[in-house]
């Protein structure tokens, strides 16, 4: 193994504690924020799958012409069960977890906390993902109710 030899010890300069503090700010600050992300995509599904319904809807006795093409037909399952994926996992991340550790061991306390950002993290990536099909799709129905309405 090779021996580490220090070179040079210096004071930190103003700007990069004030850097430092900026980051440690910002990691405190992670959970809360991914948790906004989420609950605005849950708000924004609400809103969307009301918006997708109501081109589906059936409003007179013969239905729209659009709504007989099997592929309208599937991409709005598709979009609503991508929705319904990114609703789920948004949920993940807003739920709050139990996290068990020993107070008298802080590398144990980062450790759990470098797991609940990752799993949050992770779970917001799934939503944004899922959200972003289900997007995808809903244009894709709009796009075929305008050109045959």
């Amino acid at each position: 193994m090779a021996k580490l030899r220090v070179v040079e010890i210096r004071q930190e300069t103003p700007a990069e504690a004030a850097q430092r503090d900026w980051f440690e700010k910002q990691v405190l600050a992670s959970p809360g924020n991914l948790e906004e992300a989420a609950r605005l995509i849950i708000g924004l599904i609400t809103g969307l799958l009301g918006a997708l319904f109501g081109v589906l809807a059936i409003t007179s006795e013969h239905p729209p012409a659009y709504l007989a093409l099997p592929a309208v037909r599937y991409v709005s399952a598709a979009t609503v069960v991508a929705w319904l994926a990114a609703l789920l996992a948004a949920l993940v991340v807003v739920t709050p977890l139990r996290l068990v550790t020993r107070s008298a061991r802080p590398d144990d306390q980062a450790g759990a906390f470098d797991r609940l950002l990752r799993g949050k993290a992770t779970a917001l990536y799934v939503a944004v993902i899922a959200f972003g099909l289900g997007i995808a799709g809903l244009s894709g129905v709009l796009v075929v109710a305008l050109l045959n309405g």
